[in-house]
């Protein structure tokens, strides 16, 4: 049962929890700063050239190092302490950032700047499962669900701006710019991070083989966990595979503000929605979970094919509303794994 708590309650209870607020605060600046580095790669790509080829390479690059090291990045989540492995990832994305800013004034750039892509896929892979991992570690855990809405509100304001500043600084400056922005970001978030206090790291197993097969087994016996993890897959498979139509007779200035409008509008809903979650009272529930894909997958089409016809304005509002389908999505998953995973097997479930 949802029950709104009187004068945004839910606020002031979930910031007076002091390593909540260290961990907001490293989590938002995190999320711009890693948002901001992958634009300025990509285009840092596109000014080395070939563009098409080099662009190609760098996502590969970023896609396999990410799944090579999803396992092991799982496994050392369970058997390190979350905060310092968070809080040292973010200084190895700062390294990350500053070695690909340096690919224009070396006598190698296409392979210090795959270098630099490397190490930040490396750094967000290894992040990933100790990040969601200590989600359930930095607030009461009655506060769980609001926590977790709260930052992904936070996530979304941090990708809705990271594009406003990386790409017309970008495209006055130069990539490295916004790269060595990115640098600043990143040391900024580690400084909360490493203020955030460690909590007790229960000993794995020595045999990594037997840490991945107690994953599993896990996994067998408890689907639940499983839909989750894949209602958490879903809106990024979606989001990276349909692309929107805009009306084919917008043009110049007109497409590019089309094209913005497209683009804020599912951040716009993401924000809104996490906001308002993190101020009510409420407890994961699978039905919450099972209601949304359907909701994002309507907004998604609507924007992609009754919106041409319409108009941008149409694209907008279905995408909005796909937006808020999207976090409460994410957010009830996360909710119910913290829930439902035990403590020292989340990182190996969490790196999924």
């Amino acid at each position: 049962m949802i029950a709104t708590l009187p004068r945004w309650a839910g606020y002031r209870a979930l910031l007076s929890f002091r390593p909540y607020r260290l961990y907001f605060a490293s989590s938002t600046l995190g999320a711009f700063a890693s948002a901001v580095q992958f634009l300025a790669q990509g285009w840092l790509m596109v000014e080395i050239g070939p563009a098409a080829w080099a662009l190609t390479v760098f996502l590969f690059v970023r896609i396999g190092v990410k799944s090579l090291l999803a396992v092991p990045a799982g496994l050392l989540a369970d058997r390190v302490p979350r905060s310092t492995l968070y809080a040292w990832m973010r200084v190895a994305s700062a390294v990350g950032s500053v070695v690909t800013a340096a690919a224009l004034i070396s006598p190698a750039p296409l392979a210090v700047a795959m270098l630099g892509a490397a190490i930040a896929a490396a750094s967000h892979a290894i992040d990933l499962p100790a990040h969601r991992a200590l989600m359930g570690e930095v607030q009461p855990r009655e506060y769980l669900e609001r926590g977790l809405s709260c930052g992904t509100g936070g996530f979304h304001i941090a990708s809705l701006l990271a594009p406003v500043v990386a790409l017309p600084l970008a495209a006055a400056l130069g990539a490295p710019v916004p790269l060595l922005l990115s640098a600043v970001f990143f040391g900024a978030a580690a400084v909360p991070a490493f203020l955030i206090p460690s909590t007790p790291c229960q000993r794995a197993p020595a045999r990594a083989a037997h840490d991945v097969s107690a994953a599993v087994r896990f996994l067998v016996r408890t689907p639940l966990v499983v839909a989750l993890s894949l209602a958490i897959t879903l809106p990024a498979v979606v989001d990276k595979a349909v692309a929107i139509m805009l009306p084919s007779h917008s043009g110049g200035d007109e497409h590019a503000q089309a094209m913005g409008l497209v683009l804020a509008a599912p951040e716009l809903g993401a924000i809104a929605v996490g906001f308002l979650l993190a101020a009510v009272k409420w407890q994961f529930a699978p039905w919450i979970t099972l209601l949304n894909p359907g909701a994002y997958a309507t907004g998604i089409a609507t924007a992609s094919l009754v919106g041409v016809a319409v108009g941008i304005e149409s694209i907008a509002v279905a995408l909005f509303l796909a937006g808020c389908a999207k976090t409460t999505l994410i957010t009830s998953a996360l909710a119910g794994m913290q829930r439902h995973v035990p403590e020292h097997l989340r990182g190996r479930i969490m790196t999924i």
